[in-house]
C-alpha cells in the first residue's frame, strides 16, 4: 500500500469503529458482531503499529494506554461545578417552584431528567478532539482522570467541531446494573472486596491508577450540562444543548421530558418513582432545570447551588422482614456496634441480609427484640437501617437483646465512658482492632497503599506476616508470593506502593495511625502546628488544648494515645523504617528549587499555563527560551525550534509523562 492508501484506510477504519462504538454503547443497536468489530480494531492497530507516525490521540486505539498514574493532578473548574439543592416531597418541590416563579416574574418551562446515581465528571474537547477529563472534587478543584475517561467506549474521542472551538461537557460517569453485577462477580473470583453499589464501583474504577483496569469495568457517561463553549454558537436552551450533544454523538440522558408547569414535573416524578427499578441504571430521583439559559443567567446561583435547578429525590426504599439475631462488630478504635442479622429481603433492587443498629441507645429507642418483624430502609448508598418495629405482630417468642460485657473478639472487658453512648474494647491488641487499624492505615485517605485492601490484609494476618502497622514495611516479595492472591507483577506493584507511601506528608501519617477523634482535617491542623512526629508525640494536654478547633476531648485522646507504651514503641519503629515524619507546607514546596524549565510543543493532559503553575508551585522557574543553563526542556507534540536548540546545547529533553513523573518523584 502507498502512504496515501494507508492514510485513507486508517481514516476509514477509525470512522467505522467510531460509528459502531456509538451504535453499540449509546444507541444499543449493534450492526455487526463482536468478532467483526474486533477484526476492524485489529486491522487498525496493525496499520498504526507499522506506521506509528500516523497515530493520533483521537484514534480508537488510544483509549487504553500504558500510562500508570501515581497521583491525580488537581484541575481547577471554571466555572465551578456546583451541587444541586434537594427536595424530598411534592410540597417541598412546590415551594421551590413558587419561589423560582416569583424570581422569574413569569411561568417557565423545565427539562426533567433522571438523576443518575454516578460520579460527576467534566470532559474538555479542543478543536473537536478529546483533551482532558476531571472529577468534580469539591466543585472548585477536581482531579485529572483523562487516561481513565478515555477508556469509556460510549464517549467519542473526536467530535465534529471546527478548529479553534472548545466545549466542556459535564455529566455522570456510571455503571449499568448488569455491569455492576459482573464487576462484583469478578471481585469474588479474585478474592477482592465487593463494591456496595454501582456508584462506589464507578468511583473506584474512575480513580484506578492503571487505565487498563478502568477499561475492563465498562463505564458509561451521560452529559447533563456544560461548563464553557467557544468557537461555535452557544445553545439558547438546555434542550438545544442536549440536541447539540446528540448530533456530536456525546451520550445524553435517555430519560428526559419537557415539563411546562409544576403539575407536569410532579407527574414525571411519580412516573419515574414507579419505573426506576425497570431502568438498567440506578437513579435516585429526577433533576428539573429551567430550559431557558437566559432565565438561568437571570436567576444566577448561591455560593453552593444554582437557583434554576433542583434535585427531586425519591423517598427511601422500605421493606418488611424479620430480625433473626444481633451480632457485635468491633471497629478500629474499639467501639462495639450492634448489627442486625435479617431474613433476606429485596430492598431498592438489592438483597439485604443485615442492617446497622448504630448503638445500644438506638436499640432502646426502637424497643426492638430478636424475632421481631421490622421495617428496614435503604436510601441511596447508605447502609440499610431498621426504622420501625411492628410490635403488634409479636407472639411471645421474641427475646431481649443483651448488651455484652466482654469483647466478642478478644474477650476483654468492655467499658462505657460517662459522656458517651458507645461501649468500647480497650485492649490495644484486640485482633479485630489490629486488623481494622491496618486496613485504615493503608486506605486511600491515609497512606494510600493501593493493593492492600481487606482481602490482602486478612491473608497477611492469617499467615502471621503482619501483626501491626509497621510490619507492612518489612514485607518482602517472597512473603507475598506465598499467598495465592499474588503473582510476581502484583507483588512488585504492592511493594512499590508501600515504598512510595513512606513519602506521604506528615498529616497523612497522623490520620493513618488512627488516633481516636482525629480525622483528616484535625490531622492537617496538628501537622501544621507541630511540624513533626517528635513534637506531636511529646506534646502535653495543655499544649494541645490551646489549639483552635482541638478542644479538651480531642486533646485528651491525643495525649492518652501517645502516652501508651505500645504507641511509643510504634513511633520509634516508624522513624527507624524511614517513613516521613516531617510536615511539608504545600504552599512552600521547594522540590524544584534551582531548576529551570522550557516548554515546547502541545501538551496532551494540561495547558501550558497549568504546567507552568505546577513548576512554580514547586519552587522552579519557567523560561521562554533555551540556554545552556536550562535544566529541562519539556517536549510535547510538534515541538518547535526550542527542541532543536536544546539538542544542540545538550540540554536534557523529557516528554510530558517524564515531566509528570519528575514532579511527583522529587
Amino acid at each position: 500500500m502507498t502512504e496515501k492508501e494507508v492514510i485513507d484506510r486508517i481514516n476509514y477504519l477509525r470512522d467505522e469503529i467510531r460509528r459502531h462504538e456509538y451504535l453499540y454503547y449509546v444507541k444499543n443497536q449493534p450492526e455487526i458482531s463482536d468478532f467483526e468489530f474486533d477484526a476492524l480494531m485489529k486491522e487498525l492497530k496493525d496499520l498504526e503499529s507499522s506506521h506509528p507516525h500516523l497515530i493520533t490521540p483521537d484514534s480508537p486505539t488510544q483509549r487504553v494506554g500504558g500510562n500508570i498514574a501515581s497521583d491525580f493532578t488537581p484541575v481547577k473548574h471554571n466555572p465551578p461545578m456546583l451541587s444541586l439543592d434537594n427536595c424530598y416531597s411534592e410540597e417541598e418541590f412546590i415551594e421551590w417552584y413558587n419561589r423560582t416563579k416569583r424570581l422569574c416574574g413569569a411561568n417557565f418551562e423545565m427539562i426533567g431528567e433522571a438523576k443518575i446515581d454516578g460520579l460527576s465528571c467534566a470532559i474538555e474537547y479542543e478543536d473537536g478532539i478529546f483533551k482532558r477529563a476531571s472529577t468534580r472534587g469539591d466543585g472548585e478543584v477536581g482531579e485529572d482522570v483523562t487516561y481513565n475517561v478515555k477508556t469509556i467506549k460510549s464517549l467519542p474521542l473526536k467530535i465534529n467541531l471546527p478548529k479553534n472551538s472548545f466545549i466542556e461537557v459535564r455529566g455522570e460517569v456510571y455503571l449499568t446494573k448488569k455491569d455492576f453485577e459482573q464487576i462484583n462477580h469478578n471481585q469474588i473470583k479474585n478474592n477482592e472486596e465487593l463494591f456496595s453499589n454501582p456508584r462506589n464501583a464507578a468511583s473506584g474504577s474512575l480513580r484506578q491508577k492503571n487505565p487498563e483496569i478502568t477499561a475492563s469495568r465498562n463505564l458509561r457517561f451521560m452529559t447533563h450540562s456544560y461548563g464553557r463553549i467557544s468557537g461555535i454558537p452557544e445553545p439558547a436552551t438546555h434542550m438545544e444543548y442536549l440536541k447539540l450533544c446528540e448530533d456530536l454523538k456525546i451520550p445524553t440522558n435517555s430519560v428526559k421530558r419537557i415539563c411546562r408547569n409544576e403539575n407536569d414535573a410532579i407527574n414525571f416524578y411519580r412516573e419515574m418513582a414507579q419505573k426506576r427499578d425497570e431502568l438498567d441504571f440506578e437513579i435516585d430521583g429526577i433533576v428539573l432545570k429551567i430550559n431557558s439559559f437566559e432565565l438561568q443567567k437571570k436567576l444566577g446561583s448561591t455560593s453552593k447551588s444554582p437557583r434554576w435547578a433542583i434535585a427531586f429525590k425519591f423517598k427511601a426504599h422500605q421493606s418488611r422482614t424479620k430480625l433473626k439475631n444481633v451480632i457485635f462488630s468491633v471497629g478500629r478504635t474499639g467501639i462495639v456496634t450492634p448489627v442486625a442479622e435479617l431474613e433476606q429481603v429485596r430492598c431498592g433492587g438489592v438483597n439485604i441480609t443485615s442492617a446497622t443498629l448504630h448503638n445500644f441507645d438506638e436499640i432502646k429507642r426502637l424497643g426492638i427484640k430478636i424475632g421481631d418483624t421490622v421495617i428496614i430502609e435503604r436510601a441511596g448508598d447508605v447502609i440499610p437501617k431498621i426504622v420501625r418495629v411492628i410490635a403488634e405482630e409479636r407472639n411471645g417468642s421474641e427475646r431481649e437483646i443483651k448488651i455484652p460485657d466482654s469483647c466478642p473478639v478478644c474477650g476483654s472487658r468492655l467499658i462505657q465512658e460517662d459522656d458517651e453512648i458507645y461501649i468500647r474494647c480497650i485492649n490495644p491488641n484486640c485482633p479485630e482492632q489490629v486488623r481494622r487499624s491496618i486496613i485504615h492505615f493503608a486506605s486511600r485517605d491515609a497512606m494510600n497503599i493501593e493493593g492492600m485492601g481487606e482481602s490482602t490484609v486478612d491473608k497477611l494476618i492469617e499467615k502471621g506476616m503482619i501483626k501491626e502497622i509497621t510490619d507492612i514495611y518489612k514485607l518482602r516479595k517472597e512473603d507475598l508470593l506465598e499467598l495465592s492472591l499474588f503473582k510476581e507483577k502484583k507483588a512488585n506493584n504492592l511493594l512499590k506502593q508501600i515504598e512510595e507511601s513512606k513519602n506521604r506528608n506528615f498529616d497523612k501519617l497522623i490520620y493513618a495511625i488512627g488516633i481516636r477523634h482525629v480525622g483528616e482535617k484535625t490531622a492537617r491542623i496538628l501537622a501544621s502546628k507541630f511540624k513533626n512526629l517528635e513534637n506531636l508525640s511529646t506534646s502535653s494536654f495543655d499544649e494541645l488544648s490551646k489549639i483552635n478547633e482541638i478542644g479538651p476531648v480531642i486533646a485528651r485522646s491525643i495525649s492518652d494515645f501517645f502516652n501508651q507504651e505500645a504507641v511509643k514503641k510504634m513511633v520509634r519503629k516508624i522513624k527507624e523504617l524511614g517513613i516521613n515524619t516531617e510536615y511539608r507546607d504545600e504552599a512552600k514546596d521547594e522540590r524544584l528549587k534551582g531548576l529551570s524549565f522550557v516548554f515546547t510543543g502541545e501538551l496532551e493532559t494540561m495547558t501550558r499555563n497549568e504546567a507552568k503553575k505546577m513548576v512554580e508551585d514547586a519552587g522552579g522557574s519557567v523560561m521562554s527560551s533555551v540556554s545552556s543553563n536550562t535544566s529541562y526542556v519539556v517536549a510535547g507534540n510538534d515541538p518547535g525550534s526550542k527542541y532543536e536548540k536544546a539538542k544542540k546545547l545538550g540540554v536534557k529533553i523529557i516528554d510530558e509523562k517524564e515531566f509528570l513523573k519528575l514532579i511527583k518523584r522529587l
